[in-house]
């Protein structure tokens, strides 16, 4: 017999080898927070829910009930600061066209433009 004759009856040996499950779980804190995400040697010592694909993919979005121990969506309900902006003769100096690249008081570029609040 040859090393492929031989392969493949130690392959047909070992029988059909069946992938482990993934389980998704979240593990979280006292308050709910989400600590840690896993899909594999899982901690023993941690309090988790068990989630399905889209909602370990976003993790971010959730919190735990810890009354129920089940999944709530956190929604932040103040996004940060927004301030829409106009042209301007003054205030934040801008590459010209890319509103998004701010210049420090110290950078120069050769071709600028302003945007100041619009109140």
């Amino acid at each position: 017999m040859n090393w492929q004759g031989e392969f493949e009856a130690a392959m047909k040996s070992f029988g059909f080898i069946e992938p482990e499950p993934v389980e998704y779980r979240f593990h979280y804190d006292e308050f709910g927070h989400i600590i840690m995400c896993s899909t594999q040697n899982h901690p023993k010592d941690t309090e988790y829910v068990v989630v399905n694909k889209e909602q370990y993919d976003n993790y971010y979005k959730y919190a735990v009930d810890t009354q129920t121990k089940k999944l709530k969506v956190v929604v932040a309900s103040d996004p940060g600061v927004s301030v829409q902006l106009k042209r301007s003769d003054q205030g934040y100096c801008v590459v010209k066209n890319h509103a998004g690249i701010i210049l420090e008081k110290h950078e120069e570029y050769k071709s600028v433009e302003y945007y100041d609040t619009n109140s």
